[in-house]
Order: structure tokens, then C-alpha cells, then sequence
């Protein structure tokens, strides 16, 4: 069984590119990673949990000196290449959700950016064979497009039957998805040439090691968006009544 942990960065506001990115993990790898997880905060006199919008200038970690960011950066990417299976990252630009899925204006960024991660993730384990499969998703319950997730639920299992649970944790106390916010954050910093100076050096080696970022192709977003269309009558929109 394979457990796949999603954050996003990038949704939430009015960037120009969204961003959905996941860490596959082996069944119960999830455990060791938190173990390490905390043992390197503690290390580093750090207290958690780990949220990179906390590490700008009005964040609880602005007094951290660039030495000890990249001391901190260096530890937690090891701990998160040392237990993932594999990361992608899905992106998508404002120009191109509108292009392609122009009448569904009810599915945000960040619901096209699972999907389009979620079927990447099924595809490879397809590849892969039975032994690596069933396969579960845990996202972030504090993302304000959660419902956009449940209601699209049934079009996701229909996708990719052999997917078990998709479900929603705190952030706050799985340091699976810290890791999974981390990774989205340098996926967005990296695609639109951000730096990673000033401490932040290290992140780049989250993207060095068993690590796709997708490509965009219109004939994959476009499948995407038929899929969702095709299952349009189990997608509520906003104001429809349950």
C-alpha cells in the first residue's frame, strides 16, 4: 500500500501559477518521517510545526538568521528524500486553467492541480504493478477548497478505482504534509525564478532527487477536464443545495 501526502502553495491567492505537490510514501513511512521530523526540530531549537508562509518577514521563524535557516532547510530536506518513494509537482498558470477548463468555473486551481496530480501518481503506479497498490490520499484539512475535493470524490475513484481513501488531516500535527507545504513552496519559488537565497539553498535539493514536476500539456489537462465534465452531475456549485 502506498500513502501519498498533498499540500498546495499558490492557490489560496491571486499568483498567476498554483501549485499542487505530493511526497509518495510506503505504507507507515509516514510514521518514521514525523520521528525524524521532530528529532531535527529539536535539534535545531526549533518549535513547530513547519509552514513556510511562517519563514517571511512577519512569520514566527523572520528572527531565524540565514546560517541557521539553511542549517534547518538542509536536515528537513534530508529527512524527506531519505523517506519518499518519489514527489511530483502539477502546476498551473491562471491562462491555462481558463483555457481548459473554461465552464467548469466552480473547480478552482488547487482542485485541477490534485487532479492532475492524483492521475500522474495513478498512472506510475500502474507501471509499477499490484504489489504497490492500493494507494490513499491525505491533504490538508485546512485548505478553504476542501469541499471542492469531497464533492469530486466519486469522479476521482471512478478514475482510479484502485485509489482506497482520500481524506483530510491537520497540517499542524502530520509532518507528512509539512513536508508536502515545503516541497509545493519551492515548486512555486523554482517555477517562476524566485530565489532560494538568504538560507533558503537547500529546498533545491528537494527537486535534485526522485522528484517530476509536470510538464503542462494541454492534451492531459484537457483529459483531465473531460473527465471532470463527463462526471459534471456529482460536482455541486457554489449555492447548489445538498
Amino acid at each position: 500500500m502506498m500513502e501519498c501526502y498533498i499540500d498546495e502553495s499558490g492557490a489560496d491567492s491571486n499568483l498567476p501559477t498554483a501549485v499542487a505537490a505530493g511526497l509518495l510514501l510506503d505504507f507507515g513511512r509516514s510514521f518514521w518521517l514525523g520521528q525524524e521530523w521532530r528529532k531535527t526540530l529539536d535539534r535545531h531549537k526549533v518549535t513547530g510545526p513547519i509552514h513556510m508562509r511562517e519563514f517571511t518577514p512577519h512569520g514566527r521563524f523572520k528572527d531565524l538568521s540565514h546560517n541557521s535557516r539553511r542549517a534547518l532547510f538542509a536536515d528537513l530536506v534530508w529527512t524527506i528524500n531519505d523517506n519518499k518513494l518519489m514527489s511530483v509537482a502539477g502546476t498551473l498558470t491562471a491562462d491555462e486553467y481558463r483555457k481548459q477548463f473554461a465552464g467548469l468555473e466552480y473547480l478552482s486551481m488547487y482542485a485541477a492541480c490534485f487532479c492532475n496530480v492524483a492521475m500522474y501518481f495513478g498512472a506510475a503506479l500502474e507501471k509499477a504493478g499490484n504489489r504497490r497498490w492500493p494507494l490513499s490520499f491525505t491533504l490538508d484539512e485546512g485548505n478553504k477548497y476542501r469541499q471542492q475535493i469531497i464533492d469530486g470524490k466519486p469522479i476521482i475513484l471512478k478514475a482510479l478505482p484502485r485509489v482506497s481513501k482520500i481524506c483530510f488531516e491537520s497540517d499542524d500535527n502530520v509532518a507528512a504534509l509539512q513536508a508536502a507545504d515545503v516541497l509545493s513552496w519551492c515548486v512555486r519559488r523554482d517555477s517562476s525564478g524566485g530565489s532560494f537565497a538568504h538560507g533558503f539553498e537547500p529546498l533545491k535539493d528537494l527537486l535534485d532527487q526522485l522528484h517530476s514536476t509536470i510538464d503542462y500539456k494541454p492534451e492531459w489537462m484537457k483529459d483531465v477536464a473531460e473527465k471532470i465534465r463527463s462526471a459534471a452531475p456529482l460536482v455541486e456549485t457554489p449555492g447548489q443545495p445538498r
